[in-house]
């Protein structure tokens, strides 16, 4: 730099451009990365590969399984080696607010840029222009919370980017790699695995008593809430956090003790009682399905065919909610799996989810259009009480023994049963 008008300014010219370089505008991880490492192995290896034939990864997973979390650490190690670097969080969200598509590619371009603010007028200008600067510099961009193909179209376009470039994209969608596809980009699909049962307890007791191992009294209790999560690092976090044991509490340690008693009782009871933070992370995936039909099948599938063959289940629903497609929607949307035996799977948080939604249309469970509580729906039928808008329920026969009459309407519908 050459020094000309007032000396002052030209050391406070020199100080902005040295902070200008040196901003690293590092993302902000959570504490307590359990299993991280291990999970980024394969995504910094590609980062670090400059030959390689694949500009895009995405990472997909149920909600809160730890997909940004996982971004935001690679994007840190590596962000150093490429010329220009992006983070856009929640582009789902912006995508679906006034002016959030333009505000996403002006902070697209003015990152790739270096800083310099780019004009554009509307979201057509945006997408070219992102388009020309991904050919001619070597970047990395994360986009999280991708909800549907076209949020990447309208920020990435459609024309061929820089071989050196890499594209982070993280989102529920396990069928992304079509629309890359499409238009001929590489993407690999990275599909996150839950935390395994050491890691799990792990995450649980950093939250519940700022260690990584349980304190006494709390061993059995611990192990049976994380197996309750089933590996999801948000669930472990939130439940730990809302049950936080200090190791100074001694006198207290008995009624504590008991406290989690009760949370483990509640979360097991299959009432439909998640915590609120948990399930507004999980119902994204179910609010952001296209038909309602789909989550009418979902709903099905919560209270009654979690387990079941998939072609019995399709036999059953196709007529009325188009099972076949609905399936594979849910599949791709990570709220179902299929078993190796052709059975239909789901993660108990995304269980305890659905059945939220339905206990909040109504607490009255007569009033319900499914009712999957064996107690609730003999007391239904014995009292005939059973609601002219009931679509199904679940009775559990292994709990009755002969003496007592089901009957729906004063009508007898079963054999004579009482509750054992």
């Amino acid at each position: 730099m050459v020094a000309s008008g007032p000396e002052t300014e030209f050391i406070a010219k020199i100080v902005d451009t040295i902070d200008h370089e040196l901003d690293l505008k590092l993302m902000s991880t959570p504490a307590h990365l359990t299993g991280m490492e291990t999970r980024a192995e394969d995504i910094n290896s590609w980062l670090k590969n400059e030959h390689s034939n694949t500009n895009v990864i995405a990472i997909c997973g149920m909600g809160g399984i730890g997909k940004t979390t996982l971004a935001q650490y690679v994007y840190n190690l590596n962000k150093h080696n490429f010329e220009s670097t992006c983070f856009l969080e929640e582009v789902g969200k912006h995508f679906k607010e006034t002016y959030g598509v333009l505000g996403l590619q002006k902070q697209l371009l003015t990152d790739m840029l270096g800083g310099k603010n780019k004009m554009i007028s509307c979201v057509a200008e945006g997408t070219a222009k992102i388009n020309e600067v991904l050919q001619m510099k070597k970047v990395l961009i994360v986009l999280d919370d991708i909800d549907e193909h076209e949020e990447l179209g309208t920020l990435l376009g459609t024309n061929v980017v820089h071989t050196q470039s890499k594209i982070i994209v993280t989102t529920r969608l396990l069928n992304i790699q079509s629309w890359f596809d499409s238009i001929f980009w590489r993407c690999h699909v990275h599909e996150l695995t839950l935390l395994n049962d050491h890691e799990s307890l792990e995450v649980l007791s950093c939250h519940a008593f700022g260690s990584k191992l349980p304190l006494n009294g709390f061993c059995d209790l611990a192990i049976e809430l994380a197996g309750y999560c089933g590996g999801n690092p948000l669930a472990l976090k939130i439940l730990g956090s809302s049950l936080y044991v200090s190791a100074h509490d001694s006198r207290e340690r008995n009624s504590i003790i008991e406290i989690w008693r009760s949370r483990l009782n509640l979360l097991s009871s299959f009432k439909g009682d998640l915590d609120y933070k948990i399930q507004g992370v999980l119902q994204k995936s179910f609010d952001s399905l296209p038909h309602a039909c789909y989550k009418e099948l979902f709903l099905h599938i919560v209270v009654f065919f979690v387990g079941e063959d998939q072609d019995f289940v399709i036999k059953i629903l196709e007529h009325d909610l188009y099972a076949k497609v609905g399936i594979r929607t849910l599949i791709n949307r990570c709220l179902l799996t299929v078993s190796s035996k052709n059975k239909l799977m789901m993660h108990q948080l995304l269980q305890d989810m659905g059945r939220t939604i339905l206990r909040e249309d109504s607490k009255d469970p007569e009033k319900h259009a499914r009712v999957w509580c064996s107690d609730e729906a003999y007391r239904m039928l014995t009292k005939g009480d059973v609601s002219e808008t009931i679509e199904g329920l679940t009775l559990d026969t292994r709990k009755l023994k002969k003496g007592t009459k089901v009957s729906q309407g004063g009508e007898q519908v079963c054999s004579t049963y009482e509750m054992s």
